[in-house]
């Protein structure tokens, strides 16, 4: 499965007039429910197009160190739902969690696999009906998934994904903490 990854070349060019109406149901969905996010997890919801992709996110603030209007980020844990063209031609949304670059907000002792093995191995019961939900390898995508992807569902497929990943906040604050 394709990850966001930040490429300059690709971020120039990026927003297309395709993705335009994908970012504005993340727009409503911001609008709508931004402040309860914040107020209830202390997550910050960002939208905007960047990778030729329209995107959301959700994050903490502590969990990175880059500026809070940044869309793509250089380090930090962030979840992340995209449609790109070529999630539009194959009718699907994508989405992950990230872990990139935690000894950015860690230290330098921080070990990244680590991390990902204590996630993988407690959230098992917290993610059970993610939508087609696998486990790349590796520390630095904890979990990705897809749904379909239909205009008049996709702000409240989004808005589920939101509030499950809002669920297991939790878990990942007691993870980086023991870490």
């Amino acid at each position: 499965m394709k990850t966001l990854k930040p490429d300059a070349k690709h971020v120039k060019n990026a927003g297309g007039v395709e993705m335009q109406k994908y970012l504005e149901v993340f727009e409503a969905l911001k609008v709508e429910h931004a402040a309860k996010f914040e107020s209830q997890h202390s997550l910050m919801i960002k939208i905007g197009l960047g990778l030729d992709a329209a995107i959301l996110k959700l994050l903490k603030p502590s969990w990175t160190t880059d500026k809070p209007d940044d869309l793509l980020n250089t380090n930090g844990l962030f979840f992340s739902v995209w449609i790109d063209a070529e999630c539009e031609a194959k009718g699907i949304a994508r989405y992950n969690l990230h872990a990139k670059k935690l000894r950015a907000i860690k230290g330098e002792a921080f070990a990244a696999r680590e991390f990902a093995r204590a996630f993988r191995a407690q959230s098992g019961e917290d993610l059970k009906g993610w939508p087609n939900l696998s486990y790349p390898k590796g520390p630095i995508t904890l979990f990705e998934g897809s749904f379909k992807l239909y205009p008049h569902t996709l702000k409240n497929e989004t808005l589920n994904l939101a509030k499950n990943f809002a669920a297991i906040t939790p878990l990942i604050e007691k993870i980086l903490q023991e870490a």
